[in-house]
This record gives structure tokens, sequence and C-alpha cells, in this order.
């Protein structure tokens, strides 16, 4: 599966803003995992629709 053009645009503002860290993009589930100076989001998933979710939560 590929990235959507909605995980794009995230990842680009996140890069722009320097708010990015490390990043894994997987291509069996389509969820992009980041890495964020965010307390309330250290690590977080990006989903094909682009909602940003914590990798806490059971999907």
């Amino acid at each position: 599966m590929e990235p959507s053009e909605a995980q794009y645009l995230i990842i680009n503002a996140l890069t722009t803003l320097d708010l990015l860290g490390n990043t894994f993009y997987d291509e069996d589930s389509g969820n992009w995992y980041i890495n964020t100076p965010s307390p309330v989001l250290p690590i977080a998933m990006i989903l094909q629709n682009g909602d940003i979710v914590p990798t806490s939560w059971d999907l």
C-alpha cells in the first residue's frame, strides 16, 4: 500500500515545522509511525485517512 496524499501533507508540515523525529512507513498496514517532541503524542501513527492517533490505541 502506498502512502496517501493526506499522510504526505502531514509529514511535510511536521518536517517544515521541525517537529518530526524518526519515521517509519509500514507498507502492510498503510500506517506511518512518527516520533515527535510532543509530550501528548511522542510516538503516534498517521492513518491512511490522515488521522493522527497514539500507538497505544487498538484499531
